[in-house]
């Protein structure tokens, strides 16, 4: 039998995506630094965990089967990450691990930086290396910045030391000066997203649309909203539209709103240090939320993104460049 040519295409995308991961593991195609690679759905986040806590749940998260651990050099709990992986026991193919430098670092700090979190972690090459934020975090640097670092760090990828690279905060004018130099794909762009923001604009969203068009896998962070102000920061773990969708599915609010990303194909990061919250948070994949519940999630306006300076903007593009030619933050 023939197989026709898309159809053999998409078979080999899902060879690809799943090589690596145990079998059946949920996840999705990137373009990594050879080709396409795996992408696990779900993982743990580690943001504001010091290593100690940080070690405890990864070592929780990966004895019940999450095999997916997001960290970065500015968390400063890499070794609790790399001490979790090492009694494991895992092959190192069996997992995946993202980490990220800090933006605005010239070509010497770059390579230095990524080096570091290899030290950090134990591990001889990284699944993920994104570029953590389009400039410094207090807004200096600028596209001549941002090109070399990338260059810099695709330099340090095809050494061998990542499988993809990509960049977390980007909005498109970000993502375009990479563009124009890019020889490797950006594989990610990690941002703020969840229930409230299904509607919201490309400011709000650092252009979902955008990204999508471009091949670049959009991940959400605080997927829960977490980070957000009281009460806005509960509203998708014990808010009425998640548990009311919830009851219907068996399922907790927190794993509503979480299903309603990774149904759209983004994948989630939630962070938790309690085994039972993680086991929750995994337990994503034996439930569809119909279509009118997706409609009701995405129509949602609450909670908004509170990460920017109004409740529509992200806090990312909003990065503006000064008369002096700055990044600054408006």
């Amino acid at each position: 039998m023939i197989v026709p040519q898309m159809v053999f295409r998409h078979l080999m995308l899902l060879h690809l995506a799943t090589a690596g991961l145990p079998q059946g593991y949920p996840s999705v195609p990137i373009n990594g630094t050879h080709g396409v690679i795996a992408m696990p759905m779900y993982g743990l986040g580690t943001w504001l965990y010091n290593s100690s806590v940080t070690e405890m749940a990864a070592t929780f998260a990966l004895g019940m089967g999450y095999r997916h651990i997001d960290t970065a050099f500015v968390y400063e709990n890499q070794d609790g990450v790399g001490r979790a992986l090492k009694s494991s026991g895992l092959d190192r193919k069996e997992y995946f691990i993202t980490s990220k430098i800090p933006g605005g670092l010239n070509a010497s700090a770059t390579m230095a930086t990524a080096d570091q979190c290899l030290e950090q972690l134990g591990l001889s090459y990284i699944d993920l290396m994104l570029v953590h934020f389009p400039a410094t975090f207090d807004g200096k640097g600028g596209k001549a910045a941002r090109v070399e670092e990338w260059k810099t760090l695709e330099k340090w990828a095809k050494s061998g030391k990542a499988r993809a690279i990509g960049v977390s905060h980007h909005c498109v004018r970000h993502v375009k000066d990479i563009q124009e130099v890019a020889t490797l794909p950006i594989a990610v762009n990690q941002v703020q997203y969840h229930v409230g923001m299904g509607s919201a604009g490309p400011l709000a969203t650092d252009d979902k649309a955008f990204m999508q068009s471009q091949g670049i896998l959009y991940q959400g962070f605080s997927s829960l909203c977490g980070p957000c102000n009281p009460p806005d920061n509960m509203e998708l773990i014990n808010g009425s539209l998640v548990t009311e969708i919830g009851k219907a599915h068996g399922k907790t609010g927190s794993q509503v709103a979480l299903k309603w990303l990774v149904q759209q194909g983004i994948p989630v990061i939630p962070k938790s240090k309690n085994p039972v919250h993680q086991m929750e948070n995994m337990d994503l994949f034996d439930f569809q939320l119909t279509t009118a519940e997706m409609a009701r999630l995405t129509a949602a306006t609450s909670p908004a993104t509170a990460a920017g300076p109004n409740p529509n903007d992200s806090g990312d593009c909003s990065v503006a460049i000064d008369k002096a030619g700055v990044e600054v933050h408006v």
